[in-house]
């Protein structure tokens, strides 16, 4: 052989090979992808489970196998397309309790020794239960309904009970599978027809108000509602009403109510405090129950969806505002509410020392002694009760005296509702009103206030009280109201007094004459004026005199707490 052609074989001997390796490279490469196209079967849990029924209630008691996720469940009634939502399932523990939220909101595992609650006051026909997996349904229990005489169960349908319960349903034939299946579209069958003569349905915590039950309202247990049979036909006379309470779910059921003949019933829930009805709105319904329909099909012979949504009312939010909140005493603030949240009901404790001083919505208080207040409002409403307390809110100052020397060939008077208030320190004092007598204590708060008539004489000094000559003056002693009666020349006599207070606004209408008017030494007005004139809050002056006669002309030589001219 030629080195030629030894070359040339060995060329072709190293094709060759690496068109071997190639060919076992590309035989790998087509396993590894069908290995990696047809993962295994995915793992499919086992199940074993008891299933009956109550009188408003389906059950699934988990005796055995595998325990179920709630997100990886479905349960079909009657093969139904749409399974149970999971709102409408509650899950007993396999202490005997229930719990409060529904499954979509607990997410709490199925497992040996729990049961599913469905609320239902119908007995079903077959209960499927599916396992859900990643990529398939399984079908890994089926339950038909054979007529029996009952089956015991262990558990208890209510929130307390003991720990076996008789179903008085019907035996069942349960058979699990682990045969995998694809979703197909069914036509759903019809849950039966619940029993002639029965009203039903749920009441629910409408969280959101809207009067429809959304997917996590949570059934409200322990809610009385009423059948009540209507008079004649007409609701507005209503029979003797009978009840049921709600049992965990929400559920209840009325039944052996007449339906032959035609009869309505009002059915109305007992509104519990801190709660609004939402659904019917007015917390009742009118319902007419009547015979089968022909054929023996059942037309409006009962009632499966009478449901009431409730939604919790929060309680009101207290505010206010008070004007003015600064200012001399006797100062007068006018409170205004403005509370949300539809209050009923108003506490007002003005000083915030825990008495009740007012319980209208808007009161307005005169603050007597010079000091710092925190106001305190407390309002109630459907929904409960709400405080605010406004801290060191009202500012009271001590009055600075101003003193006033006026005289005018002028009318003038006292305005209405301006009073002075004092407390008695001395013996032998004394006021005569009207034709009776009073004779005072020390110690005795006295206020004396102008009606209507507000001409007349005032002399006082800064310790003793020797004239307060008005008509109609209405007399209050130690708080207790004694009318109003004339008060004449010597009819009142305090030989000591303290703690004054004064509203009394002395009034000079306009008129063109001969007016004058000092103040603290100052002259404001010498001469002819026109102004009308207010002399505020009268008082003794820093000398100690009030004298005051408004009978002739004005004259006045005495202390206030300011002046206005208008």
């Amino acid at each position: 052989m030629s080195k030629d052609d030894h070359q040339d074989l060995a060329v072709s001997e190293l094709i060759g090979a690496i068109l071997l390796v190639g060919l076992v490279i590309a035989a790998l490469a087509i396993v590894a992808v069908l290995l990696l196209s047809n993962p295994p079967p995915e793992e499919v849990p086992q199940l074993n489970a008891l299933a009956g029924n109550t009188s408003d209630s389906i059950l699934l008691y988990h005796t055995g196998g595998d325990e179920l996720k709630e997100e990886q469940t479905l349960i079909r009634i009657n093969n139904n397309q749409d399974p149970v939502p999971h709102s409408m399932i509650y899950m007993k523990l396999d202490d005997g309790t229930i719990e409060s939220e529904s499954w979509d909101v607990t997410k709490t595992a199925w497992t040996v020794g729990k049961t599913l609650i469905i609320p239902s006051g119908t007995a079903p026909q077959s209960i499927s239960v599916v396992y859900q997996g990643a990529t398939s349904q399984n079908l890994i229990l089926f339950t038909s309904f054979i007529p029996g005489s009952g089956i015991t169960i262990p558990m208890t349908t209510g929130t307390t009970g003991t720990t076996t319960t008789t179903v008085t349903t019907t035996a069942t034939t349960t058979i699990p599978t682990t045969n995998a299946t694809t979703p197909t579209t069914t036509s759903p069958t019809p849950t039966p027809t619940p029993t002639c003569g029965t009203i039903s349905g749920y009441k629910w915590n409408d969280t959101n108000g809207n009067g429809i039950r959304d997917s996590g309202e949570p059934g409200l247990s322990g809610w009385t509602i009423k059948a009540s049979e209507c008079i004649q036909g007409n609701c507005n006379t209503l029979g003797t009403a009978v009840s049921t309470v709600t049992n965990a779910s929400g559920y209840y059921i009325f039944s052996g109510l007449t339906y032959q003949p035609a009869t309505w019933y009002r059915v109305q829930e007992t509104l519990q405090t801190g709660w609004t009805a939402t659904s019917p709105s007015g917390g009742y319904k009118d319902i007419k129950l009547e015979p089968p329909g022909s054929g023996g099909q059942p037309a409006k012979c009962y009632e499966s969806n009478m449901n009431f949504g409730n939604r919790a009312v929060p309680p009101p939010t207290a505010n206010f505002q008070g004007a003015p909140t600064t200012g001399a005493a006797p100062l007068q603030v006018q409170f205004t509410d403005s509370s949300t949240g539809n209050p009923t009901q108003w506490q007002w404790d003005i000083n915030n020392d825990g008495v009740i001083d007012y319980t209208v919505q808007n009161p307005s208080h005169t603050y007597t002694t010079a000091g710092t207040y925190s106001v305190r409002l407390m309002v109630t409403g459907a929904g409960g009760s709400n405080t605010l307390i406004r801290t060191n809110y009202i500012t009271v100052t001590t009055p600075q005296t101003t003193n006033i020397y006026l005289n005018a060939n002028k009318d003038s008077a006292l305005q209405s509702g301006g009073y002075i208030q004092f407390r008695v320190t001395g013996p032998y004092s004394y006021i005569r009103h009207g034709s009776t007598y009073y004779a005072l204590n020390n110690g005795d708060i006295v206020k004396l206030e102008i009606t209507n008539d507000g001409t007349g004489n005032i002399y006082a000094t800064s310790n003793t009280i020797n004239d307060f000559r008005f008509s109609n003056v209405k007399l209050s002693i130690n708080g207790n109201d004694k009318g109003s009666r004339d008060i004449g020349g010597g009819d009142i006599w305090i030989s000591s007094y303290d703690s004054y207070l004064s509203t009394l606004v002395l009034n000079v209408p306009t008129h063109n004459s001969w007016t004058q008017l000092l103040v603290n030494g100052v002259w404001i007005i010498y001469g002819e004026d026109s102004r009308e004139i207010q002399i505020l809050n009268l008082r003794p002056d820093t000398f100690g005199v009030m004298n005051l006669n408004s009978r002739t002309d004005t004259f006045y030589n005495g202390g206030a707490t300011g002046y206005q001219l208008i």
